[in-house]
């Protein structure tokens, strides 16, 4: 009985012997045999590939917040004689669509708009300000900061003037794609509409940003 327990003792000793010094490469395909053997016993818990990395560049989608806009909505401004329009599917998320500002968004996706108006004192040159900034934007489009810029005027009582942008994705403003329409009326009231989207979904929501800008009316 003492015989039988040196003798494995001993066998024990040159096994971890023999795993201390035997060659990496030879431990690794021992790895290699003992995860197949494995494989092919049942109970075996079946190996789950890794997850797939986060996507560093994917957009942060808005949260939807409250109720959606069940169709198209027109937006009167109490505060100024101007109109807007906003699609089904988007929501207020700040400020008064019909005051002085307002933030509204498309929940599960980027897109959103915004505007503000403030007045100017009555000498400000509004014509010579919009003919300085359209020809600065022009000049801008040739670096590419912008692929479209155009006068955009609403000649009617209140005589709207004033210049529309659209960004590229490249130089763009702080990771957004914009378009954006910068005016002043009769008054000196200086006007911001802007659209904005991650460039991942500029594509997919310039038809919707546009339209939305299109649909800004003064009253004629």
């Amino acid at each position: 009985m003492r015989k039988t327990f040196w003798l494995l003792a001993v066998a024990a000793l040159c096994g971890l012997s023999f795993l201390a010094l035997a060659p990496p490469d030879l431990m690794a395909q021992w790895g290699v045999i003992k995860r197949g053997i494995e494989a092919t016993q049942p109970g075996q818990p079946a190996t789950s590939p890794a997850p797939a990395p986060e996507d560093p560049n994917a957009p942060f989608n808005r949260a939807q917040t409250g109720a959606t806009f069940q169709s198209p909505t027109t937006f009167k401004n109490r505060v100024r004689p101007f109109s807007y329009t906003i699609p089904a599917g988007w929501q207020k998320e700040g400020g008064d669509p019909t005051g002085e500002r307002a933030d509204l968004g498309r929940p599960g996706s980027t897109v959103g708009f915004n505007f503000h108006f403030t007045q100017l004192v009555p000498s400000f040159p509004r014509k010579a300000a919009v003919d300085a900034s359209y020809k600065q934007a022009k000049e801008e489009m040739s670096i590419g900061k912008y692929m479209s810029v155009k006068r955009r005027d609403q000649r009617g009582k209140n005589g709207v003037i004033g210049w529309e942008t659209i960004e590229t994705a490249a130089k763009g403003s702080g990771g957004f794609q914009r378009i954006q329409w910068q005016c002043y009326d009769k008054n000196n009231y200086y006007y911001t509409f802007m659209t904005a989207v991650n460039p991942q979904q500029f594509n997919q929501y310039r038809a919707e940003m546009q339209r939305i800008i299109d649909s800004i009316q003064f009253e004629p």
